[in-house]
């Protein structure tokens, strides 16, 4: 064996090391998990046998989770053995690449200093498999020269290696898309029509499996897109959510983005196929900064960090080795958050509440998941949604409402239907807008839907017995989707009608008539106040005898229309003293509506003021503020919203029942 293997063999035991102390499993995992399930014991490649949804978004991985679980009915330790095989060739595919002992060590080093790209080495989610197709993908691509034409050979090979990409992902296609689009144009321009079958044969897998997936499911994509993508939020809001996202990762694990950025410079610098392939990584990073990010900080920026270290490793020239080798291990020993540092003790890093749930994903799941944890008597995954699965199992109850599916619905057995108050598993609530409660409770990725009237009903008794007539009809065509026999012809016209826009124009009339009736506890987090004590136990601004905004906030969206605002508490003064002012204001400037507040002399808790308002365009925030004068006494309990379809048949200032 000659120093080189040995140096390559020690390289895979450092990785081998630190894939083990930062192995994890999430619940996103699970869904999968329990789809696999399903497929294998004959309940279908979906999450609740009761409905065809594809509620992963991943079908390549999901596919191949399934055939190796029907040979080790296993999950845990099966899917952990999977990501480390799979990321231990994405390293071999690597190191090839980089030719050189130094090279390569420098390689695993960048590689592994990445808190994303290790984080997600496991986790149970399709990223192995991804970093495995584009090391192949670029590894290859990096070699060619700008100006060479590929043959048709060569074409059909980077075009199925791209297709397996989309299956993995579906939105790893833009990893992919330049490079390609480029390589088929120059193939088209010297060889003409004959480019088309090398084409169509690397294509095929996803127009077969997006076949399959129109057919079987009735969508051609992921239940998930249309839970979390095409949710209805404002983009401007979005983009923010995904800037975010963006600065998280800086703060939290600057390789991972300061990487792309490098690769970016390089690949200007060089141009040719660095430059495509940088750019192919920043244009991943700015999609997911437009639809907003997610919640596992750095899961999308894992697959462009690698792009970018595959593009950057190879061009470091030779002298220049040992000061990068410098610069990662002072990174190693500065930084607090680097994966050579997992220990047993590790725990969420940073609040998961910050940034709008921008979660330590690892962090949290770590010591319940992590396989160094095993032992006899213990069961891992070892979480609360694991027991409340088993015993839900148990239960008389045939549905119940959960917003983590995973490990609940695997435990709880085929025989439970899980509804996804996020819809990502749940094909009617994923079309309907999400509830104007959602930006109450703004959590990054969890975008949940208010449950119509009568939907559990139907979930129960396995009939329509949604009451809003707007809906029933749409709920009966999706039905039949979902539930229908797969090749009657009133399935298939439906199936059609779906995807050619009666979806839109269901969410579009539902949208516009959508009765708000929100009652939220003024001390929630999007409320803010210049002179107010908070009181969690009651869920309560008082004041504190300055004079200034008890409240304000919360700087949301609404759509146009008509609305009433209503403060509810106890106002302690003489009554019909004026004592400061309510009002609706636009992006905290412009007052849309005020009226002064007027003591009405009651010691009890009830409504205290109110504002109608109206708004003739979609407003991006919208602040209901309370601005109380000195000396005032007042425990603020409630600020409510109601929409036109909505606002109380009574008194503005008789009290109603309040949500909880």
């Amino acid at each position: 064996m000659t120093s080189a293997h040995l140096a390559w063999a020690a390289l895979a035991v450092i990785f081998t090391y630190i894939f083990l102390a930062n192995a994890w499993l999430g619940d996103d995992a699970y869904i999968t998990f329990r789809t696999a399930w399903n497929a294998v014991n004959g309940y279908g490649l979906t999450f609740n046998p009761s409905e065809r949804v594809q509620s992963f978004t991943h079908p390549l991985w999901a596919l191949l989770v399934s055939a190796v679980y029907a040979l080790t009915g296993e999950f845990f330790f099966t899917v952990t053995l999977m990501s480390w095989i799979f990321c231990l060739a994405t390293g071999a595919v690597l190191l090839w690449r980089s030719e050189t002992v130094n090279r390569s060590i420098v390689l695993v080093g960048w590689l592994l200093t990445s808190k994303a790209l290790a984080d997600y080495t496991s986790s149970g989610l399709e990223n192995p498999l991804s970093y495995l197709l584009l090391a192949l993908f670029y590894t290859r691509y990096l070699r060619r020269q700008a100006s060479e034409t590929p043959s048709l050979s060569e074409l059909r090979w980077f075009t199925l290696v791209a297709a397996l990409g989309f299956l993995t992902r579906p939105d790893a296609a833009l990893l992919y898309m330049i490079p390609v689009a480029e390589m088929a144009i120059q193939c088209a321009r010297r060889r003409g029509l004959r480019t088309l079958a090398p084409l169509a044969t690397g294509v095929a897998p996803a127009l077969i499996w997006l076949g399959f997936a129109t057919l079987y499911y009735g969508f051609p994509l992921p239940n998930t897109y249309y839970a979390k993508v095409a949710n209805g939020i404002p983009r401007a809001l979005m983009i923010q959510q995904g800037t975010a996202y963006f600065l998280n990762s800086v703060r939290w694990d600057p390789i991972t983005l300061g990487t792309v950025g490098l690769a970016a410079v390089v690949g200007i610098k060089t141009r040719g196929v660095a430059l495509r392939a940088a750019a192919s990584a920043c244009l991943y990073v700015l999609y997911t900064v437009y639809v907003g990010g997610d919640f596992m900080s750095g899961r999308f920026f894992t697959l462009p960090f690698l792009v970018s270290t595959a593009v950057l490793v190879p061009v470091i020239a030779s002298a220049a080795i040992p000061w990068v080798l410098a610069g990662l291990v002072s990174y190693n020993l500065l930084m607090p958050l680097v994966p050579v540092k997992t220990s047993a003790n590790y725990d969420g890093a940073w609040p998961w509440r910050s940034q709008n749930g921008i979660k330590d994903e690892r962090g949290h799941y770590h010591r319940a998941t992590n396989i160094l944890f095993f032992s006899p008597f213990r069961e891992l995954p070892d979480l609360v949604f694991a027991q409340q699965g088993r015993s839900f199992r148990e239960a008389p109850e045939r549905t119940s409402v959960e917003g983590s599916i995973g490990m609940f619905g695997l435990y709880a057995g085929p025989e439970k239907h899980v509804v996804d108050r996020n819809a990502l598993s749940d094909p009617f609530l994923a079309r309907l807008p999400v509830s104007p409660r959602l930006y109450f409770e703004f959590y990054a990725g969890h975008y949940f839907r208010d449950l119509p009237e009568g939907y559990l009903e139907s979930l129960e008794r396995d009939e329509n017995l949604v009451r809003d007539a707007r809906l029933h009809d749409f709920y009966d065509q999706l039905r039949n989707v979902t539930r229908g026999a797969v090749f009657r012809w009133d399935r298939l016209f439906d199936i059609w009608a779906l995807n050619a826009g009666a979806v839109r124009s269901m969410y579009e009339r539902f949208e516009q008539t959508r009765p708000i009736a929100l009652s939220v506890r003024a001390d929630n987090e999007r409320f803010l106040t210049h002179v107010g004590r908070r009181d969690p136990a009651l869920g309560a601004l008082r004041t504190t005898g300055r004079r200034g905004f008890l409240q304000y906030g919360p700087g949301i969206p609404l759509k146009a229309g008509a609305y009433r605002v209503r403060w509810v508490g106890v106002l302690q003064a003489t009554p019909g003293e004026n004592v400061g002012f309510v009002d609706v204001s636009l992006n905290g400037i412009s007052s849309v509506e005020r009226k002064p507040l007027i003591a009405n002399g009651s010691s009890t808790s009830g409504p205290i003021a109110y504002v109608d308002f109206t708004i003739d365009e979609p407003a991006t925030a919208i602040d209901y503020r309370l601005w109380v004068g000195a000396d005032v006494q007042l425990t603020l309990e409630r600020v409510e919203l109601y929409s036109a379809f909505a606002i109380p048949d009574r008194r503005p200032d008789e009290s109603l029942p309040l949500e909880q």
